[in-house]
């Protein structure tokens, strides 16, 4: 199962995260964006902030960042502190942070499960 990050901006495409079991997080960015710096300061992770182009700052969010799953644990599964790389759990607690972040900045992010 794959779980796919989207993000827009005014109903046009951005960028996508996708996680897949085992995989590092791919990050596709639309060709209109791809130059595009940003600078975005968070405050739903552990990440302080979301800054570059839109594939280094989706990458290392997702690849390099901390997150921890302690108050969104489902029944059954045990608490994770990582990457949002290492398992579906902290990937989904990075795109539900992620989704509350940049909506402040005028941004719509989805998350679906292919």
């Amino acid at each position: 199962m794959a779980i796919v990050v989207q993000v827009f901006r005014r109903g046009s495409t951005v960028a996508e995260a996708v996680y897949e079991a085992g995989l590092h997080v791919e990050v596709r960015v639309a060709e209109e964006f791809q130059h595009e710096q940003i600078d975005f300061k968070l405050c739903h992770s552990e990440n302080g902030d979301l800054n570059g182009t839109w594939e280094e700052a989706l990458d290392s969010y997702f690849n390099e960042g901390t997150f921890d799953t302690k108050d969104h644990i489902f029944p059954g599964e045990m608490r994770r502190v990582g990457n949002a790389r290492e398992h579906k759990s902290l990937f989904r607690q990075a795109a539900h942070a992620l989704m509350r972040d940049l909506e402040s900045y005028g941004y719509e992010v989805k998350v679906l499960y292919t």
